[in-house]
């Protein structure tokens, strides 16, 4: 009988903030333990909250065999390898210190604003090991400033946010790049009239989650997907390459999946220069339906690994393009900084309304626009109107990779 252990230590202090002042301090350190035993063909589960003893685990997930859980894939053996991101991690008392700076600034400089939501950092050690010769494990921490402001002057609800994640905080570059962000809160502008305009999105985790839905290979498989049947076409422009993205670096993510797979270079193209070459599939699903075993098993500590999860944010565009404002040959474009409520439907058409979005030259922030909303289609996203995608130089949300991605988009007043 075959074992594997899985451990998750998360450790939190964050600092909550309202009103621009701090007013509370909540510091959590949680374990999370999972064993998985298997024994001819099945599979048994057991899981905790706590240091909960191996041995009892170990125990309950023998008994769990019973249920007859069908598991006949291979576990990946013989693999080591141990990876710490920062070595350095904030103390809590750093952490409130770092954030009482940041808030005293808000206050003194600008407070026609109030601000809320939390400063914090998180540590986080994932650990997969197995009876088998697996040993894995990741450590990794960041500071992440996460606040919401609102103009004393509006009766909006909230008006924008400040963010920012690093492993390092580097202060002067958050402060040099923020306080001109605040400013251009300050410069409200006119939409121009343009009827199709540039748009330069940071967050692109709707167009992911849909691309996500519609790499996962059962869907794909039983001709669900937008994409069925569409292996080996072309399917986007040629500068577009879309990976399964296990690499820390950008993500922030442990390097293996659930599985304790990790991919060569922590990266694997599934759409390469717009050709559509590989789908999301676990052992399960690639065995299933003949598919290639492509590492994108997803699943809790205490879950059966499957591919029925956020596939998306697994998922990342490799970047393709440099000079924005070289891009944009003089034109005005949007930067989009908070577009919620929008989705994709099942033909790929896209709409979303804009609450937070600047006018933007390529290279800097010149005002805050009104709220409007965008559409377009997937394809056309990421063919005929792709802009490209950069990484983010321009704007200081840490130290964690960043990108910007841009596409012509109909804009709907």
């Amino acid at each position: 009988m075959k074992q594997e252990f899985l451990t998750i230590r998360t450790k939190e202090t964050a600092v909550r903030v309202q009103g621009s002042d701090i007013a509370a301090v909540r510091v959590k350190d949680i374990t999370k333990k999972g064993v998985r035993v298997y024994q001819d063909g099945t599979i048994g589960i057991a899981g905790s909250v706590g240091d909960t003893p191996d041995a009892v685990l170990l125990e309950n997930a023998q008994q769990n065999l019973s249920a007859g859980i069908a598991y006949p894939y291979p576990l990946t053996e013989n693999l080591k390898d141990h990876r710490c991101y920062n070595p350095k991690p904030m103390s809590s008392q750093e952490v409130v210190e770092q954030a009482e700076q940041v808030l005293r600034v808000l206050r003194e400089e600008y407070s026609d604003f109030t601000f809320s939501e939390s400063i914090s950092c998180q540590e986080g050690t994932f650990q997969m090991r197995s009876s088998a010769g697996l040993d894995l494990e990741y450590k990794d921490s960041y500071f992440a400033v996460n606040l919401i402001l609102k103009e004393k002057a509006t009766a909006n609800l909230f008006d924008g946010a400040l963010f920012c994640i690093a492993r390092n905080f580097d202060a002067d570059k958050f402060w040099s790049f923020n306080r001109a962000f605040l400013e251009a809160y300050r410069n409200k502008v006119e939409l121009p009239k343009e009827e199709v305009m540039p748009v330069f999105m940071w967050q692109t985790d709707t167009l992911l989650h849909f691309l996500g839905r519609s790499l996962h290979g059962e869907r794909f498989a039983r001709g669900s997907s937008l994409l069925s049947g569409r292996l080996g076409e072309q399917l986007f422009s040629e500068k577009v390459t879309i990976e399964l993205n296990r690499d820390p670096q950008t993500t922030g993510r442990p390097f293996f999946d659930t599985e304790g797979v990790v991919l060569p270079n922590d990266r694997l193209a599934v759409v390469e220069k717009g050709k559509l070459i590989k789908v999301l599939t676990d052992k399960r699903t690639a065995d299933a339906y003949g598919l290639e075993h492509t590492g994108a098993a997803l699943g809790d500590y205490d879950d059966l690994p499957s591919i029925d999860g956020p596939l998306g944010s697994s998922l990342s565009f490799r970047t393709d393009s440099a000079n924005m404002k070289e891009a944009l040959q003089g034109r005005p474009a949007i930067l989009s900084i908070i577009a919620s409520g929008g989705e994709f439907t099942a033909d790929g058409s896209f709409a979303t309304p804009v609450q937070i979005a600047f006018l933007f030259d390529g290279e800097r922030i010149i005002g805050k626009l009104p709220e409007f909303a965008i559409r377009s289609n997937l394809f056309k996203m990421l063919g005929e109107d792709y802009i490209g995608t950069f990484d983010n130089t321009n704007f200081y949300f840490g130290d964690i990779a960043t990108q910007l991605q841009g596409y012509y988009m109909t804009i709907v007043r």
